[in-house]
Formats: C-alpha cells, structure tokens, sequence
C-alpha cells in the first residue's frame, strides 16, 4: 500500500463501541470519515449511537468541528453483522478490554475476513506489541494505536511500532492519527505503558505512597499536584518545564530525592483496598471521594467541559509559538 492510498482512507472499522471505542467513533465521524463498527452487544451500539450524536452536537457547539463535517453521520456509520463486513476496510481499530486472549480470538478471525494488506491497531493502554502480534499470521500488519479519553476531544495519540511492522502500516496509522487532528507521538521501542502511561502511573504509585503512609490526605495531595504539575503540564512537558525553570535545580534535588521515591513492584494498600470494594469511581459512586448520583455526573460533565476547554488553549498557545517559530509548523 502506497503512501498516495494511505491518504485516500475514507472507511475505517472498528471492532467495540464501550466507553473507548464510542469516543473513537465520534473522532472519526467528526472528520468526515466511514466508520463500520462492530459490537457484540446490540445494547451497546445503541448506547453508542446515542452518545455519537451527543457528541456531534458537542464538537460544533465548541467550535472544533464545523457543521458540514458531522453533517450525514448518522449515514456513514453502519454496524457490522460480522467481520466479513470489515472487508471493505483498509484499517481496523481494535477497541476491547484489556483481555489478551480476548484480543488474539478477535483478531485470528479478523485476519480471516480482512485484505492481506489492511492494517490492525491495536487501542492498548499497556500491552507491548509483540503480545498483541504474537499469534497473528501477519504480524506486520499490527501497530499499537493508543487513544486518550475523552478520544473525540484530546489530541492526544500514542503509535507503537517494532522490527515486524511494515512500513506502509506506520504511515497509515501516523496519516489516519493526523486526520483526526492528533499529535501523535511515534515510540522507537516496544515497551509496556508506551510513554504516558510509564510517566502516570510512576506518580501515581508515589501518591499512593504518600497516602499509605500518611503524608497527607487524599483532598491534600490532589490539590498540591493540581495546583503545581496541573498548572504547567498542559503547556510544557517535563523537559521543556526544566528548560523553562532551570536544569541545574533539577539535577541538584534528583540526587537527593530519588533515593527515597517509593519504588515498590508490588500494588500499593490503598490501591488493594478499592479493589476489594470493587470501587469504579464516579462509574458506580465509589471511590476515594465519596459521591451521589448527582456529584457523580458533576464531576463527569465538568471533566467533558474542562477538557473542550483545555483543547481550545493547548490550540491557542500552540498557534502563538508557531508563528513565533517556537515550535514546529
């Protein structure tokens, strides 16, 4: 497949439409792109359906997408009866739990109903690549494509390649991501967690630490992370923050702060005791807040709302520093 084809995607399939895989939907059909979905679960494509076009409204009303982009979604996405109607696609997103055996069963029967040359990726959050093309019959057809909720407003994306990946399928994915208005971020090696995740869950084992161990409470260490990486994360990554604040300081306290993190393997007490009360968070109102029905859906319509924002000034700022020549066109 040629890098001329590549630019040509229009239909792209996409196999589950849970919480991941419905944002992933409504990306692709915000940029006027075919979406064929399949979904073992007929209740779930509906839910689907109904959170698209919720989101449809959303885009324009926040001036991410314009009305003549949604315009005919409803038109240009179709729910695969099984994955012989995958066949008309040149990419296909896989979007299901993190479930290895699971994925392996999906794809042994996509790579039987699929063109020799159609990509699969993979929207992991933690397996390496080689798991997922472990068992597959063309194991260069596979990348790692990983998504960030909420996937129709972020412009986040993770591509992960290795030495099995062919070539056209890198370009593909890296074409599809930027259509969608994605960053992506290409890693040169096959690792667990890629890179946000490796970075995330580092701090969050170093909260959880400091919980355990009673630092702080919970509300304290929220806030103090909220109100000082919260605050510059968005415009600057850790490097460019040290450039902008000093490299020398940071050396100087690594030294002697990086003995005492918390390098624990093994998962932290606080950690144990939530999933012993099956605790999902907002998702079924327990967690390490407490909430309602009502707070519950709060915190989730502001997360939405704080995250279209957050788009609107990551664009603002990247736009100055562009034409300034800061940063890449």
């Amino acid at each position: 497949m040629s890098d001329q084809t590549a630019s040509r995607i229009d239909t792209v399939g996409l196999v589950g439409l849970g919480l991941m895989g419905r944002g992933i939907a409504a990306c692709l059909l915000s940029h006027g792109l075919k979406v064929v979905a399949f979904n073992r679960t007929h209740a779930r494509i509906e839910k689907a359906r109904t959170f698209i076009a919720e989101a449809m409204r959303d885009l324009v009303e926040h001036h991410i997408a314009r009305e003549s982009q949604v315009a005919g979604w409803e038109e240009r996405f179709r729910v695969a009866r099984s994955f012989k109607c995958l066949a008309e696609c040149p990419f296909i997103i896989e979007s299901v739990k993190e479930d290895l055996d699971l994925k392996h069963s999906l794809y042994a029967e996509l790579e039987e109903c699929v063109p020799a040359d159609a990509v699969i990726a993979s929207n992991t959050s933690s397996f390496p690549l080689a798991m997922i093309q472990a068992k597959a019959k063309r194991p260069e057809r596979f990348v790692v494509m990983h998504w960030s909720e909420p996937a129709w407003i972020t412009r986040f994306m993770e591509i992960v390649k290795n030495e099995k990946t062919a070539a056209h399928a890198l370009a593909l994915t890296k074409r599809l991501g930027e259509m969608c208005d994605k960053d992506p971020s290409v890693l040169n090696l096959d690792i667990r967690g890629f890179i946000t995740n490796r970075l995330m869950y580092a701090f969050i084992r170093e909260a959880c630490y400091l919980a355990d161990a009673g630092v702080a409470d919970i509300e304290s260490i929220d806030r103090s992370f909220r109100n000082d990486v919260g605050w510059w994360a968005t415009l600057a990554g850790p490097f460019r923050w040290m450039d902008l604040t000093g490299i020398h300081a940071y050396g100087l306290v690594m030294q002697g702060l990086l003995p005492d993190l918390c390098d624990r393997k093994g998962l932290p007490d606080i950690m144990k005791r939530m999933m012993e009360q099956n605790a999902e968070g907002t998702a079924n109102h327990k967690g390490f807040y407490s909430y309602n029905h009502e707070t519950a859906k709060a915190w989730e319509d502001a997360w939405i709302d704080f995250t279209y924002d957050i788009r609107k000034l990551v664009d603002k700022y990247d736009k100055r520093l562009k034409d300034a020549g800061a940063i890449g066109a």
